[in-house]
């Protein structure tokens, strides 16, 4: 089990064996959110990866699991210089805090 990654909750609790493909970074950014309503909402971010975004929202504002949405940095002097994977990407996790979105890769080379 040395190999294996476990996060853990403060005191060493474990709280889950890490099977992510991506390592996920803390990051605090303000992004627009758009809804498959074609509402915008802006929110702020609590991790991200190569991936994928963790977004905090409210519980009455929150996409449901499957829905497709548009993620996109709001560019300021906070997070001049930062690399963000904008644009599409659908909400595979919810959480207390909020939604885990997954980004999509589209490939356009398949015959358009």
């Amino acid at each position: 089990m040395a190999n294996d990654q476990i996060m853990c909750l403060q005191g060493g609790d474990v709280l889950s064996q890490e099977k992510r493909k991506y390592i996920r970074r803390e990051a605090r950014f303000e992004v627009e959110l758009g809804l498959p309503s074609g509402d915008i909402q802006l929110a702020g971010t609590r991790d991200v990866s190569d991936g994928g975004v963790f977004i905090l929202l409210d519980p009455l504002q929150r996409p449901v699991i499957g829905e497709v949405v548009t993620v996109k940095l709001i560019e300021n002097t906070q997070n001049a210089g930062e690399i963000f994977p904008s644009g599409d990407a659908v909400v595979v996790r919810q959480e207390d805090e909020g939604v885990g979105l997954a980004f999509i890769e589209l490939d356009f080379d398949d015959g358009l």
